[in-house]
């Protein structure tokens, strides 16, 4: 999968098959009119691909993106691999283009199934044992 942005620069994203060095790239939609969203496959986890198609930037994200109603920002989630952390990434909207203003992880204790509410100094997730956490954004 290659892609050309604005500024003649070239991407590529290319698939491979072999055992341990498996990946595999698709691309998944475009948001905010230039940014392709490119979902990364390896052998034990999945990313994301922020790619801005004017200047061909990019940002690298922990799990799918979703954007928190009203606002321009998103949260990414991790599906986190063997011997890693569950991860929330929170993205801002910015000069036509997405940065991680906060990283939040968790301690291998809690494992998180929903993320209940966003605003902009809380995070409440629910875990898999339906109890609820709460972290400020700082």
């Amino acid at each position: 999968m290659s892609f050309e942005c604005d500024n003649k620069q070239n991407i590529e994203f290319v698939d491979k098959d072999s055992d341990e060095n498996y990946v595999k790239f698709e691309e998944l939609g475009i948001i905010k009119n230039s940014i392709i969203v490119i979902k990364k496959t390896e052998y034990n986890s999945e990313k994301y691909i922020f790619l801005e198609t004017k200047s061909c930037r990019q940002l690298l994200l922990e799990g799918f993106p979703l954007r928190i109603e009203n606002t321009e920002k998103y949260i990414a989630l991790n599906n986190p691999g063997t011997d890693e952390a569950y991860k929330i990434q929170v993205l801002e909207y910015k000069n036509n283009f997405f940065e991680v203003t906060h990283t939040i992880l968790f301690p291998k204790e809690i494992l998180p199934k929903r993320i209940l509410k966003v605003d902009n100094k809380e995070v409440f997730i629910m875990d898999v044992e339906n109890r609820i956490w709460k972290t400020t954004l700082q």
